[in-house]
């Protein structure tokens, strides 16, 4: 069920775990190896930012992605609506900690 909808009818949001998912069914993109070069600052803001989180490495690829301590972002210069998502991304992965 997606978010949106389980928020608007007050139940939790929940998804099958990987013994029931399609086999067809990919929740993440093949993730990029080309890194990706980003302003000193902005990187240094993102790394301050994300504590605990540590992220070492940025890479590109098709969407904003956080794993483990890689970033993946679709371009290394990053709009007013790349940096909302950006802060939603990181402030989903700080609430689980």
């Amino acid at each position: 069920m997606h978010q949106r909808y389980a928020a608007i009818l007050g139940i939790e949001n929940l998804e099958l775990n990987q013994h029931y998912r399609p086999n067809n069914f990919t929740s993440a993109p093949i993730q990029s190896t080309e890194p990706l070069t980003l302003n000193k600052q902005l990187f240094t803001d993102i790394k301050l930012s994300a504590q605990p989180m540590v992220i070492n490495s940025v890479y590109k690829g098709s969407e904003m992605k956080l794993t483990d301590d890689k970033l993946t972002l679709p371009t290394e210069q990053l709009s007013a609506n790349d940096k909302r998502a950006l802060w939603a991304l990181m402030s989903k992965h700080l609430d689980k900690l």
